[in-house]
């Protein structure tokens, strides 16, 4: 065996399961609210994700984006040029590659102290202690966590008003809707037969109610397997996807994840008899585009409604 293969297979296991749990945890200690703004003469009074209410004196001159979905939206929104550090896992767009690291799971407060920055933009997978050890340092932070393509597009928004880039990010988010819609007004369709869909973002890990995979499913115009269970992000067994018997099966591939393909899906315990499996409706996914839920976002949304209707696109 290659003992070195498999000790970082189990540390990126290990890692996936940590985010999915902190995860969990966060949104069991607090309500998503969604944003609102209120510009003011001495600032902007902005409520973020988690109902917190943070007053910016003046537009941000320094940001570190600790997540790769606000990372994502501050470049999309031409505002990179004020991103100062990132997180481990932001990767996208190439530009960050130049931009100082301040690490993954754990943050280096000192490295992100140390940056000086005016604003901190985070999603809500970032323990929400480091956050409040930077905020004791003077620095605001602001967490996004959508849960809708639709709060996606607010977000959007609330990242462009408060970096001064409110144009920029409103023309956006208008394409963003007018390419979202394309593909509803097809999905949409009363008469339109709707597959039985299990979306695996990890091995043997799938969208619950109330996540955006679980948005994007409806809206590509599928039924979630797993829109039933009890939490957004949801461990499954063999046994459970067997008894729902999909339809399709999309699984993702990327730098984060390894092994999955049709091959292997069919080789799991039972599953050779399952709709999907013996139909060959296998299809892999880019991770970063239905596990992010940033501008790319659209591009899962368009590639999910291709898989599930082909038909129509």
């Amino acid at each position: 065996m290659n003992t070195n293969k498999s000790r970082k297979s189990k540390l990126t296991m290990w890692a996936i399961a940590s985010v999915v749990i902190l995860t969990v945890a966060a949104f069991a200690s607090g309500i998503l609210v969604g944003q609102v703004t209120t510009p003011k003469a001495t600032g902007t009074v902005i409520i973020d994700d988690y109902g917190r209410t943070i007053k910016l004196g003046s537009e941000p001159k320094r940001v570190v984006s600790v997540a790769p979905t606000p990372t994502e939206m501050l470049f999309a929104v031409g505002a990179g040029n004020l991103v100062v550090g990132v997180d481990d896992y932001s990767d996208y767009p190439a530009a960050v590659k130049n931009v100082t690291k301040v690490g993954g799971i754990a943050l280096n407060v000192e490295m992100i102290l140390s940056l000086k920055p005016d604003l901190i933009l985070s999603s809500d997978l970032v323990p929400l202690a480091q956050l409040a050890q930077l905020e004791g340092n003077g620095i605001p932070y602001i967490i996004l966590a959508a849960r809708t393509l639709e709060e996606v597009f607010k977000d959007i928004k609330l990242v462009g008003l408060m970096t001064g880039h409110i144009d920029d990010a409103s023309a956006l988010v208008s394409g963003l809707e007018a390419r979202v819609a394309a593909v509803t007004a097809k999905t949409s369709d009363v008469n339109l037969t709707k597959p039985r869909v299990f979306v695996e973002f990890y091995p043997m890990w799938t969208y619950g109610p109330g996540s955006f995979g679980d948005d994007m499913i409806k809206l590509a115009g599928g039924t979630n397997i797993a829109a039933n269970t009890s939490s957004e992000y949801v461990p499954v067994t063999d046994e459970f996807v067997i008894a729902q018997d999909p339809q399709v099966i999309v699984y993702t591939v990327g730098s984060n994840y390894n092994g999955t393909t049709p091959t292997t899906i069919s080789k799991r315990p039972g599953w050779s008899g399952i709709s999907a499996v013996a139909w060959g409706k296998m299809y892999s996914v880019d991770d970063n585009l239905v596990s992010r839920y940033g501008p790319r976002i659209v591009d899962g949304l368009e590639a999910l409604a291709k898989i599930l209707h082909p038909e129509l696109f």
